[in-house]
């Protein structure tokens, strides 16, 4: 395919078909958010305030901080990748399975970001391909994006009949900071991804959607919840936003639950500042092997297509120029200034890393380790945050332990025997173990 694709927003004949070329999806970017919104919402119902006291802490009697950053845009386009013989194919099944791994437990979490996803930076334990496809493209990745200091591999599938993730965008703790904001400090400046179709994307098989038209921005949610106000948000839905940025403001949300309640005020926030400007909805009709190299802070996705018979299979570099941080601080993590705060942090992480490898069979994080980097490696002696990037906490950077970079043939060999097992019997039970991980990492922030 030719790089030259037809750039979003440019005049395009909606019924086109020609492979490669954008194409409106026919949906809006208010009413895709709007949608989303609804689906995330049910999770404020876990958590119960006080109505004196939210009052309290929300404007007119508390002025927020707000900030928004606006990266440098770049258009959209395709640039074809690397599968070598049999990658794809190997990508499909392992996807699948791991999917399978994720739904004996999805029902922790509303939504697919989470701290225990067996997608995004996890994917690299789910899913042996995904290191063969991160070092066959890398060069790649350099040519496209030659300021990418650190790439992670994203895989994931979208069962047919089931919906993909609503309408999201990226973001960072550092990008909730103003004064962060202003010096460009803790997050990415430049964040692309390179989402690869493993399975051809027509628009009857809910092809990932692009809101290209829209403002590119990375507001912090003090400036989105005032944005909203000053379109005219009122009701029902005013008293839910407010208790979603009380919630989050007020360090209130459990792990699991921050990210689904940051996604629900974006997506009121799309929903409700662009139904006076509708902004359509772009895809492109991509081959196995094509990637759609995309601004990460643009918005993105859209679960209200069609349902489809056929299952969306995707692998996604997602890669981050340098990210720099304050004097003296070396990751995201470091903005938590109480040491307890931060020691329960690292536990909380490495509950999480221990719950995952539990569901693949694991006795103990240590048994990991020291199949991975060898000798008598204990948890004490690695930061957690280290394996692998950890955007929630800020942290992008790769160290020397950072998973992709090591080698993990004996890691693979256990995941491929569990999945061959997974295809055989066709079910996956939950080990005991695990369930009890997860059981503690659903509690609500406690010290």
């Amino acid at each position: 395919m030719s790089d030259a694709t037809q750039a979003p927003g440019a005049t395009v004949d909606d019924d086109a078909t020609v492979t490669g070329t954008y194409q409106k999806t026919g949906t809006f970017l208010h009413s895709s958010a709007a949608v989303h919104a609804e689906q995330l919402s049910p999770v404020l119902d876990k958590y119960q305030v006080d109505p004196g006291e939210l009052e309290l802490r929300l404007p007119p009697h508390r002025t927020l901080n707000t900030s928004c950053f606006t990266p440098e845009s770049h258009p959209t386009h395709v640039v074809p990748m690397r599968l070598d013989d049999g990658l794809a194919d190997n990508l499909a099944r392992q996807l699948r399975c791991q999917a399978v791994i994720q739904e004996s437990f999805a029902a922790a979490s509303i939504g697919s970001y989470f701290p225990v996803s067996t997608m995004f930076e996890n994917c690299v334990l789910f899913v042996p391909s995904a290191k063969r496809f991160y070092d066959l493209n890398q060069d790649i990745v350099e040519e496209h994006f030659p300021e990418v200091e650190t790439a992670v591999v994203n895989a994931f599938i979208v069962p047919a009949e089931k919906r993909p993730y609503g309408t999201h965008a990226a973001s960072s703790i550092a990008l909730q900071i103003p004064s962060l904001v202003k010096k460009r400090l803790g997050f990415p400046t430049e964040y692309r991804s390179f989402h690869t179709a493993l399975t051809p994307t027509p628009l009857s098989r809910q092809p990932f959607v692009i809101f290209e038209e829209a403002e590119l921005e990375a507001p912090n949610l003090p400036y989105v919840y005032e944005r909203m106000l000053e379109c005219g948000l009122e009701g029902e839905e005013k008293k839910a936003v407010d208790k979603a940025l009380y919630l989050f403001l007020e360090g209130k949300l459990s792990e699991l639950d921050l990210p689904s309640v940051r996604d629900y005020l974006m997506a009121m926030y799309w929903a409700t500042t662009y139904a006076d400007k509708p902004s359509p909805g772009y895809y492109c009709d991509s081959r196995v092997g094509d990637a759609l190299v995309f601004d990460n802070y643009r918005a993105h996705a859209d679960s209200t297509l069609p349902r489809t018979t056929k299952d969306r299979l995707t692998i996604d570099l997602r890669c981050f120029n340098k990210v720099h941080y304050p004097k003296g601080m070396t990751s995201g993590l470091d903005f938590i200034v109480d040491p307890a705060e931060r020691a329960h942090q690292i536990r909380r992480k490495w509950a999480s890393i221990d719950f995952l490898l539990a569901t693949l069979g694991y006795e103990s994080v240590e048994e990991f380790l020291r199949l991975v980097f060898g000798g008598s490696r204990q948890a004490a002696d690695i930061d957690p945050f280290s394996l692998m990037t950890d955007l929630q906490f800020g942290i992008y950077n790769k160290s020397e332990y950072h998973l992709l970079d090591q080698n993990l043939d004996a890691h693979y060999e256990r995941v491929e025997a569990l999945y061959d097992r997974i295809v055989k019997e066709g079910e996956y039970v939950l080990p005991e173990r695990a369930a009890r991980c997860l059981a503690a990492l659903s509690e609500q922030p406690g010290r």
